[in-house]
C-alpha cells in the first residue's frame, strides 16, 4: 500500500503573472491590521490569468495547463521586520482566494491557519513565502477539483510565493521605518507561483489496496 501511494503521487503547479501596464494592484496600509501591523491586499478589479499546470498529474483534464480568467482576494498581515546579515524578514499571516471571474466561485484558497509565512527581503528583492512546514495549507474549489481524476486530492508538500516588484512607498518614505521596523504604506506589482502534491484520497487507496488483495488471492487460487 505504501509503495502504491508513493507511486501514485504527482503534483500541480499554480501561477499568475504580474499584470504590468503601470498597474500596482498590491497595497499595504500601515497599521491596517492593528497597531504596528501592516495589512496587504490585492485589487480584485484587476483580472489575472490563473494557470494550473497538471502535466505531471495522471488524469488531469485536457493534459495541458488550464487557464482561468480570475481575480485575487488577498488579506495578509505583516509584522515588524528584523534584519540579520543583510537579510530582512517579517512574519506574515492571512489568506488568499483565487476566484473564477465567470462563476465568482472559489478556485483555490491558501491559509496560514496554524502558522505564519515570511516576508523576505534580500537587497532589492522582495518575496512572501508560505509552506506547509510552517502551517500553510491549500483548499481546492469545485472548479479545480473538476480538473483532477476521481479520487485524487491535494497533499503536502504545499508551497506558495508572492514576488513583489516595482514597490512605491507612500510619501517617499523608506519601505521599513528605521525606528519601529514597521512597514510603511506602499503599493506594488506581484506575481505568484505555488505547488501542491496530489495523491489518491484515503477511500481510493483503500479500494486500490482491496483490489490488489483480491487479485493476489485469485492468482494464488
Amino acid at each position: 500500500m505504501l509503495a502504491l501511494a508513493g507511486a501514485a503521487q504527482a503534483d500541480l503547479a499554480f501561477s499568475f503573472a504580474d499584470p504590468g501596464a503601470g498597474i500596482r494592484p498590491v497595497t499595504c496600509v500601515k497599521n491596517g491590521g492593528g497597531p504596528g501591523i501592516g495589512r496587504i491586499t490585492y485589487n480584485m478589479a484587476v483580472p489575472i490569468s490563473f494557470i494550473v499546470d497538471g502535466t505531471n498529474e495522471p488524469g488531469f483534464l485536457g493534459g495541458a495547463p488550464h487557464v482561468f480568467n480570475a481575480s485575487l482576494e488577498l488579506q495578509l498581515d505583516i509584522g515588524a521586520a528584523t534584519t540579520v546579515a543583510g537579510v530582512t524578514t517579517a512574519s506574515v499571516n492571512g489568506y488568499f482566494i483565487v476566484k473564477d471571474n465567470v462563476s465568482n466561485q472559489m478556485i483555490l484558497r491558501g491559509d496560514t491557519a496554524t502558522g505564519p509565512g515570511a516576508f523576505v527581503r534580500v537587497g532589492g528583492t522582495n518575496s512572501i513565502l508560505f509552506s506547509n512546514d510552517t502551517g500553510f495549507a491549500y483548499t481546492f474549489g469545485a472548479a479545480l477539483n473538476a480538473l483532477l481524476a476521481p479520487g485524487r486530492s491535494p497533499a503536502n508538500p504545499q508551497e506558495a510565493v508572492f514576488t513583489l516588484t516595482n514597490i512605491l512607498v507612500a510619501q517617499g518614505l523608506a519601505l521599513i521605518d528605521a525606528q519601529t521596523k514597521e512597514f510603511n504604506s506602499f503599493s506594488a506589482n506581484s506575481s505568484f507561483t505555488g505547488n501542491t502534491a496530489v495523491i489518491p484520497s484515503s477511500g481510493s487507496l483503500a479500494l486500490m489496496g482491496l483490489g490488489g488483495l483480491i487479485a493476489a488471492r485469485r492468482r494464488r487460487a
